[in-house]
């Protein structure tokens, strides 16, 4: 192969780099807005028990995950009133006490089932779900979002590409992204002004996204 093969070669080997490359980012930036869109219009997602599954435990660390897919897999059952207080303990003596004792059984068993082997021991001798409920908030909440916000949006700044694939450190941002979306959530309720909103938004995440790319990508 001449020099000017070669040369011709490593040319539209780059160029079919480069154009994959903004492919992805195209692709990446539209599920951008997309996810964003979805988050902004519904704070929650009630999903049919059967297919709702706790896949985290507890264990100290992750309560702000923890309890939204806890909340999210009781809510799915429609026995929310378990934990939030909706469905507070009959009297003895009442019709529904029996089932109501049976369901609340039920709900407590999931909130310790979903905990580290380590917690259980501290929450297991609590009567009714909601008492449980309440204890790991007092334990492991601050009582404030705007600090969970602060140190998420920290997060953001400090993620980087570090010579992983874009996808992964995408969805390491979009992440982040949700949970700031969902503790500081769009205040707006015109859909005309959350329209023009949206696109600002995820501009700026775009800019945080570039900013945090590999430096070979620069010139791209």
């Amino acid at each position: 192969m001449s020099e000017n093969e070669g040369e011709v070669n490593s040319s539209i080997n780059n160029d079919k780099e480069n154009n994959d490359i903004l492919s992805l980012f195209e692709d990446l930036t539209s599920r951008m807005t997309q996810a964003l869109s979805q988050n902004q219009m519904q704070t929650h997602t009630t999903n049919d028990s059967s297919a709702a599954q706790i896949v985290i435990k507890l264990d100290g660390s992750n309560y702000p995950l923890w309890s939204q897919i806890v909340e999210m897999y009781i809510s799915g059952k429609d026995k929310l009133g378990y934990i939030n207080g909706d469905l507070p303990r009959p009297l003895s003596t009442d019709p529904g006490f029996q089932k109501w004792r049976t369901e609340n059984a039920i709900e407590k068993g999931c909130l310790i089932n979903s905990m580290d082997t380590s917690l259980i021991a501290n929450f297991i001798r609590f009567p009714t779900a909601k008492i449980v409920w309440d204890s790991i908030s007092t334990t492991y909440f601050d009582g404030s979002d705007t600090s969970q916000v602060y140190g998420l949006k920290r997060q953001v700044t400090n993620v980087k590409q570090n010579g992983g694939s874009i996808e992964k450190y995408y969805n390491d941002l979009q992440r982040l992204w949700i949970e700031i979306d969902f503790r500081r959530p769009n205040p707006m309720v015109c859909q005309i002004d959350i329209q023009k909103y949206n696109p600002i938004i995820q501009e700026d995440r775009v800019y945080v996204f570039l900013d945090g790319l590999d430096d070979r990508l620069d010139k791209i």
